[in-house]
């Protein structure tokens, strides 16, 4: 059931990284490396060997990629105003009553666009992984917690809500979505 619940704690954070998912118990000051997914804390014993292997290699990738966005040099203008991660949100960033400005706007689509394209190719690999576990959380992170996070983002990128608004709406879905997750029911 840990697999189940890290699983779905990484699509969730995927999507919630630049808020389009991760680990669960993570502290507000771990990075994208250190989100509870490190394939060695985890048994599988819901997998077969194959889907278990490709399931750690799906991990490394992402993980990979996440950091990638979240060091990029042109990703600044996003990330200066909201954590890599949710589990990074401080105080500064939950009170920042700035609105969304042109140049973020881009930068902001741009991460989004990857992120979700790291999302679904996740999605897949749980959905053809055959394990009912892996595609109810697939399933309920694109039927429940993706429109969520797209709404919050249309917000953001038409100005509608602050920075803060925003950051503090992207930690309540992350929770919510890590709290209440079919892998912990």
């Amino acid at each position: 059931m840990r697999l189940l619940q890290t699983v779905f704690a990484l699509v969730a954070v995927i999507s919630l990284s630049a808020c389009t998912t991760t680990g669960v118990g993570v502290n507000r000051s771990q990075t994208p490396t250190e989100t509870g997914t490190a394939e060695s804390e985890h048994e599988t014993p819901e997998l077969s060997d194959a889907v278990s292997e490709q399931y750690h290699e799906r991990i490394a990738v992402v993980a990979r990629e996440i950091r990638a966005v979240c060091s990029s040099a042109a990703n600044q203008a996003y990330f200066g105003h909201t954590p890599c991660l949710p589990a990074g949100m401080t105080d500064k960033h939950l009170r920042d009553r700035t609105r969304i400005t042109p140049e973020q706007k881009k930068v902001a689509q741009r991460i989004f666009d990857q992120l979700h394209r790291l999302n679904e190719e996740t999605r897949t690999f749980m959905t053809e992984s055959g394990s009912p576990e892996l595609v109810t959380l697939a399933r309920h992170s694109r039927e429940t917690v993706d429109p969520q996070i797209q709404a919050l983002q249309d917000a953001l990128l038409s100005g509608s809500i602050t920075w803060g608004e925003y950051n503090r709406s992207r930690l309540e879905i992350f929770e919510a979505s890590t709290a209440g997750s079919p892998a912990r029911e």
